[in-house]
């Protein structure tokens, strides 16, 4: 009995004991936390200039996107796209093991970091190109929303303002959470591009395309060239060829890997449906001499050589000496030819090869 007492009583003091320490750890890992994580309000100075007060704990660019301020991240903050590079003069500690491989030792010393791996926690002074105050984010319209190649959309949307860009420039299209079904997809084809609504119903269900699921569990951002070109005012188009996953010859079928989050989106929406998009972005722009240019591209990557070529002839009736060579996977899968041929009867200086 009194041995019986006795083991409880160890038991008791054992279990005591060890409460206490972990009540102990926690208490130090709180103050810890404390002490080290980020908190209240922080100055951010850009350019120089401009200065703003904003919480801290989230990354640059979430930070600046919150107050307007839209860097491009076509990867949607991966840290694999390299577009959001800005130059951090103090305030945001050492380059991340994530940063350094896209950038030399002299650049990683004069400041340039990702910011979307950069974490606000104290006061800053960062740099950020002048033409980032014009990016802009909208909700936008789906206007039409046509297959005009086997696995390629016109998607085309309209926004309530002029964006202001130039022929070559991209957009970003943000992606909420989400699952869509390929069997819910219209994939109509064009009426302007092609004779039949359903020409493009055999080839999906060739490659067994419906029974595929898209899930989204988190808003992302991705980046599409337009395909329009400036002079078409609020309506921007897109070329969107949709991502399938890997596909699996053993099997005969796909792999089970998610498909494409963003072309799947786009994919699923139709005319009359809302989205939220970025702009304008690029580099890709116009040379501006009197040199010849040299266009090569096919698929869905002609949407930028498209709206270079409808501003350099229908806009700026150039007198340069352009050349288009156009390819696909196969003469079926070409689209807008018709556009360019009118492009060449109507100005002699233009030629358009397949």
């Amino acid at each position: 009995m009194i041995l019986a007492a006795g083991t409880t009583g160890t038991v008791l003091a054992t279990v005591a004991a060890f409460l206490a320490i972990v009540l102990l750890l926690v208490t130090l890992l709180l103050f810890v936390k404390q002490k080290l994580s980020p908190s209240g309000p922080v100055i951010i100075t850009i350019n120089g200039e401009k200065k703003i007060e904003v919480g801290s704990g989230s990354t640059l660019l979430t930070t600046l996107g919150d107050q307007k301020i839209f860097l491009p991240s076509a990867c949607g903050g991966g840290g694999s796209c390299v577009q959001c590079e800005c130059h951090v003069i103090d305030g945001g500690g050492e380059a991340l093991p994530t940063e350094t491989p896209h950038f030399t030792k002299k650049e990683l010393k004069s400041g340039i970091r990702l910011a979307c791996q950069v974490k606000v926690k104290q006061d800053m002074n960062i740099t950020i190109p002048e033409e980032v105050f014009g990016i802009k984010k909208w909700d936008a319209t789906v206007v039409r929303n046509y297959n005009v190649a086997s696995f390629i959309k016109e998607f085309v949307v309209e926004i309530p303002q002029d964006m202001g860009y130039k022929a070559g420039g991209y957009i970003q299209i943000e992606i909420p959470p989400c699952e869509v079904k390929f069997a819910d997809m219209d994939i109509t084809a064009h009426p302007e591009e092609h004779d039949t609504p359903d020409k493009f119903k055999a080839e999906w269900d060739k490659f067994k395309l419906r029974p595929l699921v898209m899930k989204n569990s988190e808003v992302i951002e991705r980046a599409y060239s337009m395909a329009s070109y400036p002079a078409e005012g609020r309506e921007i188009m897109l070329n969107v060829r949709i991502a399938t996953p890997p596909f699996d010859r053993a099997k005969g079928g796909w792999m089970d890997v998610n498909p494409g989050v963003a072309s799947s989106y786009i994919f699923g929406l139709k005319k009359g449906d809302k989205c939220v998009i970025s702009g304008p972005y690029g580099e890709f722009f116009i040379n501006e001499s009197e040199a010849e240019m040299l266009y090569v591209g096919g698929g869905a990557g002609m949407a930028p050589m498209r709206s270079h070529l409808y501003h350099l002839f229908r806009t700026l009736k150039t007198g340069r000496k352009v050349t288009y060579w156009y390819g696909g996977r196969s003469k079926a899968e070409l689209f807008y030819i018709e556009h360019f041929r009118a492009l060449e009867k109507d100005f002699p200086n233009f030629k358009f090869y397949i």
